[in-house]
């Protein structure tokens, strides 16, 4: 459990390092020199020139097809590792520094990004997000994207965007670890908004599934803040013991136990 917390809770660090920025530019030459596509391709031309009286067309027809596959899982392979370099530079514009006399280049002063506005910085990863869901919505990574997108419009204020692209996320199938994050994210939303109830219905649900990809001790802190704020702090009481009593070794009941000391010291609790 603590190294899956600790997975999850890093994984901005996560996409930064694996998806380091390159700033090389192959030339059309260089790629195709390099291309095992395009070299199996000559290997089947000669083939065909050399072999064309003997192969019939019942062949021709399931090598193009095995071509096309093996074309299609290279290119979505490819889309990937280009997406994920987006991907990554995002991230780093949404976690950037801002300084007054920041370059209108972010990387002008080397190492980390730096902005001269907060608006600025969240306008920049916008752009690399929106750019991956648009352009490379099969990658692996567009889920990520997504969940980044959705926070970089709250960010913005651009709040019925950002409901949207966190709602659109959180239903999304392909990464139940992204999905996961951006219910929290909702939730978090409507608490900080005063729609605590719809804050608990989604917390609720989350910490009723069976499997789920973030721990449960994350999901009950934040629901016991939002009972708290409701006035329930019975209730809240009882959501953090309950969560305490999951995991003797998690890395979270140090902190299960600081807020569980203060809502009893504050308030009498129904056995």
């Amino acid at each position: 459990m603590c190294a899956k917390f600790a997975r999850l809770f890093s994984v901005g660090n996560l996409y930064r390092e694996d998806f380091k920025l390159s700033t090389t530019k192959l030339t059309r030459k260089e790629i195709l020199a390099e291309d095992p596509v395009h070299a199996n391709m000559i290997r089947l031309v000669e083939l065909f020139r050399t072999h064309r009286t003997k192969i019939v067309a019942g062949a021709v027809l399931v090598l193009l097809i095995a071509i096309g596959i093996y074309l299609g899982f290279w290119y979505l392979g490819r889309q990937d590792v280009q997406a994920g370099r987006i991907l990554g530079r995002g991230i780093e514009f949404f976690n950037a520094s801002v300084s007054a006399d920041a370059s209108e280049d972010p990387y002008a002063k080397g190492g980390a990004p730096q902005f001269r506005t907060e608006a600025a910085k969240y306008e920049a990863a916008k752009k690399e997000f929106a750019s991956i869901v648009s352009d490379y919505g099969r990658s692996n990574v567009s889920a990520m994207a997504d969940y980044y997108l959705g926070l970089t419009q709250l960010k913005l204020g651009q709040t019925k965007e950002g409901l949207q692209t966190l709602e659109a996320a959180a239903g999304s199938s392909k990464d139940r670890t992204v999905a996961a994050l951006a219910k929290l994210a909702l939730a978090t939303h409507h608490a900080n908004t005063g729609n605590s109830q719809q804050a608990q219905g989604i917390l609720e649900g989350m910490a009723k599934e069976v499997q789920s990809p973030l721990p449960r001790q994350v999901i009950s802190l934040q629901l016991a803040h939002v009972l708290e704020g409701q006035g329930k702090r019975d209730e809240a009481i009882k959501v953090l013991r309950e969560a305490k009593d999951l995991d003797a070794e998690s890395l979270l009941n140090g902190q299960l136990t600081t807020e569980l000391n203060r809502l009893e010291g504050s308030s009498p609790v129904n056995p």
